[in-house]
C-alpha cells in the first residue's frame, strides 16, 4: 500500500472514534508537524508547544474534516494558524545577526535533532549562511517554501493550509523564492544555490532519523504567468507584462491573462491589503505616522453591515513590525511598540489628516464623490474590477522608499480568529476606557430646539458589536407636543402623539447623520459617508481646542441652504452637539449627554416597540436628510 493511502486509511479510522487509532494518528504526525513548525519559526522553543495545541485541535475537529485525502493541507492549516498566534502574542520579526542567531540556532538544532553526525555539517560556513538567509525572510515565506520543497504539497493542497485561492498560493512562492535569493545574495552566495541551499535548509531542519531530504528542481517552478502576475508593478514585472503581452496576449481568441474573478460585493465577507502611508498634517490627534500597513476587515453581518478590523504598522520596506490595532465584537485596542504596552480606547482608529476612511468595496460612484470633496491622492493608481465593481490593486508612486508599491486587495481569505486579542498574557493593559465604553453600552438623551419647536430624545445606544446583540440601538424624539420618531429592532417610523403611523421606515433609519459606534467606524467617518451616500457635501476641521473635530454638512435646495455642523468628541468617539444654520443664522440645536452610570436610570429609558401597521408601507429611509428635514421643520410635510 503506497505511503498516502496508509495515511488516508489511519485518518479514516480515527475519524470512527477508536482511540488507539487516534493516538497512532497523533504519534506518527507529530514528526512531520514539528519539523514544518521549526522550519517556519526556527524556534525550538515553540515547536512543542504548537504542535501539543495543534494535535489537541486535530483530535476535537478530525471529525469535520470531510475529505480524509486532504489531511495534511487540513492539518497544516491549523499548524499556520497557531503559528500566527505565536508570532502576534509574543514575537515581532527582527534582522538577524549573523553570529549571535546562527549560535542560538545551534544551540535549538542540537537539543531538536540530537544526532551527533551533523555536527562538522553544522560548523560549515555555507549552513550559517543559509539558515541566516532563511532567518530574514518573512515567515509567511518560510511557510510556503516548507510546504512546497519538504512537505511537497501541490499548489492546490497550499491554498487549503494558507487559506488563500490556488493562485495567490503560487505568487506566494514565487515571491518567497525571490526573496530567499536576495537574502543568499546578501551573504555572499549565488542565486544559482537556490537548490541546494533549500536542500541544506531541509536537511538541518529535518527530525532525527528522517530520510535524506532533496528538492526536485520541477518543486520550484511555477510558471511565466505566476512570475508575471508576481512582479506586476515593479520595474522588472512591467518589463515581463509587456514581453508577455506581445507572445502570450491570447490564444485561440482567449486571454492569456485574465485575473481570477472576484466575489460579488454582497458576498464579501472579509478583505486583506498592504498599503504605503505618511502623514504629516498637523491634525488634532498623530494617529498614524509612516509606513507601510497592513490592513484586515471581517464583517460579521455583511459588507454593508459592522466591521472588525485589524492594522499592522510595518516599516516602509516591511521588515520589521512596529504598532498594532485590533478592533473587533469586544473593544478598541492598540499595541505601541515602544513601551510594550496595550491600550484599550473609547475610540477607533481614524486618518489624522482627518480624511474620509475608504474601503476596498466601496462604489466607484461613491469613491469618486468622496474624491470630489477631498481631492484624490496624488501618486496612486487603482485597478476595479470591470465585473464586480471591487478594488483589484492600486500602484502607489508617492514614497522614495517604496517605489512603484503595489496594493493587492484580497477577499474571503481571512481566519475570524485573526480578529480575537491575542497578545501575550505578559503585556502589560492599560485600560482607558470611561465607565460606559467599558460596559460597552449606555442610555443617552437629546435636548434642544429648532423652528421654535422643543425637541427631547431618549435613547440607548451600544459602543461595540457584541453589546448590540444584547442592548441593541434605539431612539424615540419627540418634536414639540405633535411628532415622534421611534427607531428600534423591529422597524421605525414617524408618527403622532396619538400613536397615530404617518410614515414607515426600516430599521436604523433615523440612526442616519448619528454615531453608530458598534458599526465599527470612528463616528466622525459614519457621519461623512452617511453624507456621502445622499451626495451631500461636507467640510471638516479641526477645533479650536484642538482635540475635537467640526464636521460642516451642506444641504442645498431651492427653497434654502441648510447647514449641519457636527461637533465630535474624538477621544469619546460621540457627538456632542448637532447646530442647525441657514444663511449664517442658527435656527436650532441639538445637545447629547450619554449615562456614565446607569443604576438610576428612570421609566424614560424603556426601549420602544412598534406596533406592526400592516396598512402603512415601508418607505426608503432618508438617509442623513432626515436631520435637514427636521432643521426645516418639514418632518411629517
Amino acid at each position: 500500500m503506497a505511503q498516502e493511502q496508509i495515511w488516508t486509511e489511519l485518518v479514516r479510522q480515527a475519524q470512527k472514534g477508536r482511540k488507539e487509532d487516534m493516538n497512532k494518528l497523533a504519534r506518527e504526525a507529530e514528526g512531520r508537524l514539528c519539523a514544518y513548525i521549526y522550519r517556519v519559526t526556527l524556534n525550538y522553543d515553540l515547536v512543542q508547544d504548537i504542535s501539543q495545541e495543534v494535535l489537541l485541535q486535530m483530535v476535537k475537529s478530525l471529525n469535520h474534516l470531510k475529505s480524509v485525502e486532504s489531511f495534511w493541507p487540513w492539518l497544516y492549516r491549523i499548524a499556520q494558524s497557531k503559528i500566527q498566534e505565536h508570532y502576534r502574542a509574543k514575537y515581532k520579526k527582527s534582522p538577524a545577526y549573523g553570529s549571535a542567531f546562527y549560535k542560538e540556532f545551534l544551540s535549538q538544532r542540537a537539543k531538536y535533532h540530537q544526532e551527533d553526525g551533523l555536527s562538522q555539517l553544522l560548523q560549515k560556513e555555507l549552513s550559517k549562511k543559509v539558515v541566516v538567509a532563511m532567518k530574514q525572510i518573512k515567515q509567511q515565506y518560510r511557510a510556503v517554501l516548507s510546504l512546497r520543497c519538504f512537505e511537497q504539497l501541490s499548489y492546490s493542497e497550499i491554498a487549503v493550509a494558507m487559506e488563500c485561492s490556488k493562485v495567490r498560493a503560487r505568487v506566494l512562492f514565487y515571491r518567497a523564492k525571490q526573496a530567499l535569493k536576495r537574502q543568499m545574495t546578501h551573504q555572499g552566495l549565488k542565486k544559482g544555490l537556490l537548490l541546494m541551499c533549500l536542500g541544506l535548509f531541509g536537511r538541518l531542519t529535518a527530525p532525527a532519523r528522517a530520510a535524506t531530504v532533496t528538492v526536485s528542481a520541477s518543486s520550484v517552478k511555477v510558471g511565466v504567468m505566476t512570475a508575471v502576475i508576481a512582479t506586476a508593478g515593479t520595474k522588472l514585472g512591467i518589463a515581463t507584462v509587456t514581453a508577455a503581452a506581445v507572445g502570450l496576449a491570447t490564444m485561440g481568441g482567449i486571454s492569456v491573462l485574465s485575473e481570477p474573478p472576484l466575489p460579488k460585493r454582497s458576498d464579501v465577507k472579509s478583505i486583506n491589503y498592504t498599503t504605503q502611508l505618511r502623514d504629516t498634517s498637523q491634525g488634532p490627534t498623530s494617529s498614524l505616522s509612516k509606513g507601510a500597513y497592513e490592513q484586515w476587515f471581517s464583517c460579521p453581518d455583511g459588507i454593508d453591515g459592522p466591521l472588525f478590523m485589524r492594522m499592522q504598522r510595518w516599516d516602509a520596506q516591511q521588515t520589521n513590525k512596529l504598532c498594532s490595532w485590533l478592533e473587533n465584537g469586544e473593544g478598541n485596542y492598540y499595541y505601541y511598540c515602544t513601551d510594550n504596552k496595550v491600550y484599550i480606547n473609547n475610540y477607533r482608529v481614524f486618518w489624522s489628516s482627518l480624511r474620509v476612511r475608504r474601503l476596498p468595496t466601496d462604489t466607484a460612484e461613491f469613491t469618486n464623490y468622496l474624491s470630489e470633496i477631498e481631492g484624490d491622492l496624488s501618486g496612486v493608481e487603482y485597478t476595479r474590477d470591470s465585473q464586480t465593481g471591487l478594488l483589484r490593486n492600486a500602484l502607489d508612486d508617492r514614497f522614495v522608499e517604496a517605489r512603484n508599491f503595489r496594493t493587492d486587495y484580497n477577499y474571503n481569505t481571512l481566519n475570524e480568529r485573526l480578529f480575537e486579542y491575542d497578545w501575550s498574557e505578559d503585556i502589560a493593559v492599560i485600560d482607558e476606557r470611561d465607565r460606559m465604553h467599558k460596559r460597552g453600552w449606555t442610555y443617552f438623551r437629546i435636548n434642544g430646539k429648532t423652528n421654535n419647536q422643543t425637541i427631547s430624545a431618549t435613547g440607548q445606544i451600544p459602543f461595540v458589536y457584541n453589546a448590540s446583540k444584547k442592548h441593541p440601538a434605539w431612539l424615540r424624539l419627540k418634536i414639540g407636543n405633535e411628532l415622534e420618531i421611534i427607531d428600534c429592532n423591529n422597524g421605525a417610523c414617524l408618527r403622532r402623539v396619538d400613536g397615530t403611523v404617518i410614515a414607515a421606515y426600516p430599521a436604523g433609519t433615523f440612526f442616519k447623520g448619528l454615531l453608530r459606534p458598534w458599526m465599527g467606524m470612528h463616528t466622525i467617518d459614519i457621519i461623512r459617508r452617511d453624507a456621502a451616500r445622499r451626495r451631500v457635501a461636507f467640510k471638516t476641521r479641526p477645533a479650536r481646542n484642538e482635540k475635537d473635530v467640526i464636521i460642516i454638512v451642506y444641504y442645498e435646495d431651492e427653497r434654502v441652504n441648510t447647514e449641519l455642523v457636527y461637533g465630535i468628541d474624538l477621544e469619546n468617539d460621540i457627538i456632542e452637539d448637532i447646530r442647525f444654520e441657514t444663511r449664517n443664522r442658527i435656527i436650532g440645536s441639538l445637545v447629547f449627554s450619554y449615562l456614565q452610570d446607569i443604576e438610576q436610570a428612570g421609566n424614560e429609558f424603556i426601549e420602544p416597540v412598534i406596533p406592526e401597521s400592516p396598512e402603512v408601507p415601508i418607505r426608503n429611509g432618508p438617509g442623513i436628510l432626515w436631520l435637514v428635514d427636521l432643521a426645516q421643520g418639514n418632518l411629517g410635510k
